[in-house]
């Protein structure tokens, strides 16, 4: 799948202060990419080098095959940006400002009242279509924020800390919007300093650390290249823990048991073929098997196990 956005060798300094350092990043069409780390990893950097808002000491970006820094405004027309703090004009009422928006992105002027109501919809803020904006709640005037970036049809959206401040509906409601648009075929990217905010919805993540990227991959494969064994969880009913001990020392790839009650955890080093058959002899053991998967490494664990834990 062709990459939608390209960034070689990024660099920013700020006089003595190398914000971002050689940064390397490809994303594909219909990725949701989150980029992870703590405050002053330079993540807001980076995004703001990609929509054009910031020249690059060094190294380029291209969106769409076009240079963001050398040919702007062809670059604009594939992108759609939300900062982290944003201003509003709060004396417009909802449909004025994304009306206000669409005129300067140059929409053609017969399409823009039908994509207004469209966008509308789509952030579900149906209701406060004609409500003025400065009584609009947080998290409103967030869904609005991403209703004026997606405006003008964008293939690509930026957002930086779009969460923040958030309460777990809107939250939710965000996710759910995020995945909406990948699936109209939108590329997402996406930071956070506040790992579990990307949990389960990017398909892709990069962690930085102090301007640099420690690694760039999807969880699994980041996951894959990081771990020499995988954790399994087993649990069963019925009075079998001596059976389900006696079964799994019987494997020389198998170590770290620890057993509780009816629940069991243990290391695996061999592959998903050999770990079937693990599953394979409890039952044929007569173990009563409810539940048996690997447990996956989350976005925190993967953070804090590459993670030096410096910031700028």
């Amino acid at each position: 799948m062709p990459s939608v956005i390209e960034m070689s060798k990024l660099r920013k300094e700020f006089d003595d202060l190398v914000a971002v350092q050689g940064l390397d990043v490809s994303i594909p069409e219909g990725e949701i990419y989150g980029l992870i780390g703590p405050n002053g990893a330079g993540k807001t950097t980076t995004i703001r080098m990609a929509c054009g808002l910031l020249e690059p000491t060094g190294g380029r970006v291209t969106v769409c095959g076009v240079d963001v820094h050398e040919k702007p405004e062809g670059a604009q027309q594939f992108i759609g940006y939300l900062s982290d703090f944003f201003s509003v004009y709060e004396d417009l009422k909802v449909w004025e400002y994304l009306d206000f928006f669409a005129h300067a992105y140059k929409m053609p002027e017969p399409e823009i009242p039908a994509r207004i109501d469209e966008v509308i919809h789509e952030v579900g803020l149906e209701v406060k279509r004609d409500a003025m904006i400065k009584g609009l709640s947080r998290g409103m005037k967030q869904r609005l924020g991403i209703a004026r970036a997606i405006i003008h049809r964008p293939k690509i959206l930026l957002l930086d800390e779009p969460a923040s401040g958030l309460d777990p509906k809107a939250r939710l409601d965000l996710r759910n919007l995020l995945r909406s648009l990948r699936d109209q075929g939108t590329t997402v990217l996406i930071s956070s300093h506040i790992l579990t905010e990307l949990e389960g919805f990017c398909t892709s993540i990069g962690l930085m650390e102090k301007g640099r990227m420690i690694r760039s991959g999807t969880i699994e494969d980041i996951s894959a290249a990081e771990s020499q064994y995988r954790v399994v969880r087993l649990g069963w009913v019925g009075q079998a823990d001596a059976t389900v001990r006696a079964k799994l020392a019987e494997n020389p790839q198998l170590f770290g048991l620890m057993v509780q009650g009816s629940q069991a955890v243990f290391k695996f080093a061999g592959s998903e073929e050999e770990l079937a058959a693990v599953l394979a002899s409890l039952v044929a053991a007569g173990v009563r098997v409810v539940s048996f998967g690997e447990v996956k490494q989350t976005v925190e664990d993967l953070y804090l196990k590459l993670s030096h834990h410096e910031v700028m």
